[in-house]
């Protein structure tokens, strides 16, 4: 009962997720693995050990077709989901199994995949997919959400959704970006909202991260850069 985008941003190399669904606090599921400037995996549909093994195969240097192929083979429970992985070269595999309930699907693009199951009709992956091209120009975790924000728009999921979460990784295995929604009756456009809020302090956390000493507090930090 989600639908979620994968991408890699051939720009700066990070890579992202993005996904909303009826099921409440899936962002602290255990449904990604990424591997520090090589890939990520992604599995729905109540993953088992499968994203854990594909992460593995990119880890040791395996495409994401290699890895995808691991995925699918470690899982006796392979047709009930829905699986994704990108790589560092922005190749990408996706899988959606033949017990997924309907409707599910996926579309692999240019750097990206958007999947989906229990899904309102096909027009919600469209409406992903449109979501992710029409606003390239705008921040990569901004596109992210502006493709979950396309296939709401496009009729979402059976039931609707009320949780949403994104993730951004760079060069460490930790998240660049990681925030949640729950119990939200508008959980994509809250998302949307706290972005807004968290975006323009990425920046400071990233020098506390590496250089703390001689910071001002962050209201102090946003204020100077305000005026500047």
């Amino acid at each position: 009962m989600t639908f979620a985008i994968v991408a890699r941003d051939p720009q700066t190399g990070q890579f992202g997720v993005a996904k909303t669904t009826r099921t409440v606090a899936a962002g602290g599921l255990d449904l990604y693995r990424h591997v520090p400037k090589l890939g990520l995996c992604l599995g729905i549909s109540t993953v088992g050990r499968c994203h854990k093994v594909g992460a593995v195969m990119i880890a040791n240097a395996m495409s994401a077709e290699g890895a995808m192929k691991a995925m699918i083979g470690s899982d006796e429970f392979a047709s009930n989901r829905q699986l994704a992985a990108i790589d560092s070269e922005g190749r990408i595999a996706a899988f959606t199994g033949d017990d997924c309930l309907a409707y599910a699907g996926h579309y692999v693009g240019d750097n990206f995949v958007v999947l989906g199951n229990v899904l309102s009709s096909p027009a919600t992956i469209e409406g992903m997919k449109k979501g992710y091209h029409d606003s390239e120009g705008q921040p990569f975790a901004r596109r992210l959400i502006a493709s979950l924000e396309g296939g709401r728009d496009a009729g979402g999921q059976q039931g609707g959704q009320q949780s949403s979460d994104i993730a951004i990784f760079g060069d460490r295995e930790t998240p660049l970006l990681d925030l949640r929604i729950d119990l939200n009756e508008e959980p994509v456009a809250e998302l949307l909202r706290l972005y807004e809020i968290f975006a323009p302090r990425i920046p400071y956390y990233e020098l506390h991260r590496n250089s703390p000493r001689g910071l001002p507090r962050i209201d102090d930090w946003l204020k100077q850069q305000a005026a500047n």
